[in-house]
């Protein structure tokens, strides 16, 4: 990874699509190194998602459209329409850890040679986001079975991907967690009814990388199979023979989005009475919409809807009702059925995951696993919405969704602050981080036409502020392809190499800090008090 030495205390990002302003950013960033000076990507302290007064703003992109934006010592330039972002340090609404992101696999993909200690360019781009959680699973794990002793796949490989699970690729991917210093979620098939064959595949994994190993989650999204009680008999045989397994907790249920209520909910009820102090993640899956239909749409990808924010609240609800240590959205993107061309590969993709991922924070969530997968994995239809796309086991090209991954990771780590919105622009959103000393905002305008002109009131005295932009090329375009997308003013390359630009120096006076956010983009500030 390209390094490079800022000796200046207090700088700015150019980021395309997104503006973060900071700052008292660290002298020294580098290869992998946040501006708050931690490595992989990832600052320390304390962070906080901002709520809506005033409202996040819906609706079309309509509105007074900006005057074309300019390029200054402080950034971009222009005229957009006003809003205020009010922070209140003091109230915290949610907590980031250092594996609030992550991704998610489909089972096969631990058979294809990808996930192993050898592969540098994944293990980089890792890094670069810290050490982001990995899920194993999704619906190929009903295809796989464990085949027990086996050698290691070779690297890299494609169609067809194989669906015996052997020991050598349970041995490869704790390669690849010890070389990334990830954890994982580890599914187990559930259909075909063999327990003996899916306890043993996990007393082995428990065995092979203990450590790295958060759960095993038994099976995917069953609730496509039956309700709870048609299938809490046969669950709980897989549960009883793998909670017996030293140091083995379970993650789960991993349904649909369409079954919080009705099956994660009795799940959670029957799983923390049956199982105390074993079931360490309450798992949950959602996306907008299924690909190809009206609802996987531009219009739709500007907002977080209410039918994925009612999700996250019931399960959260159901988390804290049975005194479950967390909960995790462990299979997330755009649309199912793998995403749609043309709107889940495109840079919007970036703007909403970084509004997904704050939503998950702001109502209590620990994190959230994009999925990824390569065409022949889960069926014949290619994948649009992976943030590292993939061919044959080899990175060959870093999506939009990523540069969305990376901005947040960037903002740093800890509890997020209460920040209230007051504006009429549309589709602006703005949310706020302790992090490391100083308090990092994330402001987000995922509207096309309009750009926004924004005052961030800290509530005392702000000394310095820097931001760095996510941003698309042409400006405005909500569907940029991935060659056309920068955080900081640079592309990060399938090695992990992010030859970022200094951020740019804000405006500040008094309490606040004056920043413009053009259309189609995020910022990210640092402000320093």
């Amino acid at each position: 990874m390209n390094s490079r030495s800022l000796s200046s205390t207090v700088f700015l990002y150019r980021l395309g699509g997104a503006v973060l302003l900071a700052a008292a950013f660290t002298s020294g960033c580098g290869s992998g190194a946040s501006p708050g000076g931690a490595t992989g990507g990832n600052g320390n302290g304390t962070g906080g998602i901002a709520t809506s007064a005033g409202g996040t703003t819906t609706g079309g992109a309509g509105g007074t459209s900006s005057t074309t934006t300019g390029w200054g010592p402080g950034g971009p330039t222009g005229t957009g329409t006003p809003a205020t972002v009010t922070v209140d340090p003091g109230t915290t609404v949610g907590m980031i850890g250092a594996d609030f992101t992550g991704f998610s696999y489909e089972k096969t993909h631990i058979m294809n040679g990808s996930l192993n200690s050898s592969n540098t360019n994944m293990i980089a781009l890792y890094k670069l986001l810290g050490t982001p959680m990995v899920r194993v699973g999704a619906n190929d794990v009903e295809r796989c079975s464990w085949a027990g002793t086996g050698v290691a796949p070779s690297q890299p490989n494609g169609q067809p991907f194989a669906t015996k699970i052997t020991t050598g690729g349970v041995d490869q991917l704790c390669g690849f967690l010890a070389a990334t210093g990830s954890k994982a979620i580890y599914g187990v098939n559930f259909q075909l009814g063999n327990v003996t064959a899916s306890s043993a595949e996990a007393a082995y994994v428990m065995g092979a990388c203990p450590s790295s190993i958060v759960g095993i989650e038994i099976g995917n999204e069953p609730d496509k199979f039956g309700t709870w009680a048609d299938q809490t008999t046969d669950y709980e045989k897989f549960a009883d023979a793998i909670v017996a397994i030293p140091g083995a907790l379970l993650v789960g249920p991993a349904c649909t989005s369409k079954a919080d209520v009705t099956f994660a909910a009795p799940f959670a009820d029957t799983m923390t009475a049956k199982y105390p102090g074993k079931l360490t993640l309450l798992a949950q899956h959602s996306y907008v919409a299924a690909a190809n239909t009206s609802g996987c749409s531009v219009p739709n990808l500007q907002t977080t809807t209410t039918l994925l924010t009612g999700i996250f609240d019931a399960i959260q609800a159901a988390t804290t009702k049975d005194g479950i240590p967390g909960w995790r959205m462990d299979e997330n993107n755009t649309c199912s059925g793998h995403g749609q061309q043309g709107v889940s590969d495109t840079f919007l993709s970036a703007l909403w995951a970084i509004d997904y991922m704050f939503e998950v924070a702001k109502r209590g969530g620990g994190g959230i696993n994009f999925h990824n997968g390569e065409t022949g994995m889960d069926g014949t239809v290619p994948f649009y919405y992976e943030p590292i796309k993939e061919l044959n086991g080899v990175v060959v090209q870093v999506q939009p969704e990523y540069y969305g991954m990376l901005l947040f990771t960037q903002a740093g780590t800890g509890p997020m602050v209460s920040t209230t919105v007051t504006t009429s622009a549309q589709y602006f959103t703005a949310w706020a981080i302790k992090a490391n000393g100083s308090t990092s905002v994330v402001l987000n305008n995922r509207s096309a036409s309009t750009g926004v002109s924004v005052t961030v009131d800290l509530g005392s005295a702000v000394s310095s502020a820097s931001a760095i932009y996510l941003e698309s090329a042409p400006t405005g375009n909500l569907t940029a392809a991935a060659g056309n997308v920068t955080l900081a003013g640079a592309q990060v390359s399938v090695a992990g190499d992010w030859p970022r630009n200094a951020p740019y120096v804000q405006t500040v006076s008094g309490n606040t800090v004056s920043v413009y956010v053009p259309a189609a983009s995020a910022a990210l500030v640092r402000v320093l008090q």
